[in-house]
């Protein structure tokens, strides 16, 4: 037997061009707005097991397609105004319960889009290729190209040398990178409303070769995103010749900029 649930995106002002989309979302269905006093809720009508849904979302295809779907409906009405996008797969079995829910929160809510209007969120990944970054440390640090210039009478002193040598430049290099990322994130953020900084994911996640450095969210006004580009272009040149690679990709829907996860709701409600 089939339950029907109300499938919700995201969280927007309730306006006239708002209605005028014509969007499938998840499972193809339409894409509705629910009317809520200033507020309008985008949503699907749709019809699940609970006993098929609690196996299937551990299918990465089926999870997979739908995440797809659920990202082009959010993405396609942030871009109409500002929203509040809502974790993939909340469900609620009723309109009466959806409202309940938002209704101690309007408020909240109100606030949390006049607050993200005309702002933008865009991630910044910036990874090393470390061989080259050593290498670039080698040729500009006066004090290891001193000792690499040095030469010693018997291979043990060479050897303890050498040892010595990798330790400072590993040592050296960490200290350097690490206060890199520093002034990378903070030229960024001083042009912000707001940054963050999330997880550095390792390679075997990233499936590249060189190692993840930084991973940034910055929520960026529309009338100061050219600078901020510009700004990444110049630093991106400036530690190019330290290996750095920039990745910015945007904008995005601002999930890393939303009210409290206790405000969204994440399962199905009664």
């Amino acid at each position: 037997m089939k339950n029907h649930y109300l499938y919700v995106y995201c969280i927007s002002r309730d306006t006239p061009s708002l209605h005028e989309l014509r969007l499938q979302g998840v499972e193809s269905e339409p894409v509705l707005f629910l009317p809520h006093g200033d507020l309008a809720v985008a949503l699907s009508k749709l019809s699940w097991k609970v006993s098929s849904l609690s196996k299937q979302v551990k299918e990465p295809g089926w999870v997979a397609k739908r995440v797809r779907e659920h990202e082009y409906v959010v993405e396609e009405v942030m871009r109409n105004q500002a929203i509040l996008p809502v974790k993939f797969l909340t469900l609620f079995k009723s309109e009466k319960s959806l409202l309940n829910t938002l209704n101690p929160h309007l408020s909240g809510l109100d606030h949390y889009l006049e607050h993200i209007q005309d702002k933008e969120e865009w991630s910044l990944k910036v990874y090393c290729d470390e061989s080259r970054a050593m290498r670039h440390l080698l040729e500009t640090d006066a004090r290891l190209k001193e000792m690499y210039r040095k030469t010693f009478k018997t291979p043990g002193e060479r050897y303890l040398h050498k040892k010595r040598l990798q330790e400072m430049a590993d040592e050296g290099l960490g200290n350097t990178l690490h206060r890199m990322v520093q002034e990378i994130y903070e030229s960024l953020d001083s042009l912000s409303v707001e940054g963050m900084t999330l997880k550095v994911h390792e390679k075997k996640v990233t499936q590249r070769m060189e190692d993840m450095l930084l991973n940034g969210a910055f929520l960026v006004s529309k009338f100061v995103l050219e600078v901020f580009k510009e700004k990444v272009e110049e630093l991106e040149g400036g530690y190019r010749p330290w290996g750095l690679l920039f990745e910015l990709a945007g904008p995005w829907p601002p999930y890393n900029f939303c009210p409290s996860l206790e405000k969204i709701p994440d399962k199905v409600n009664a």
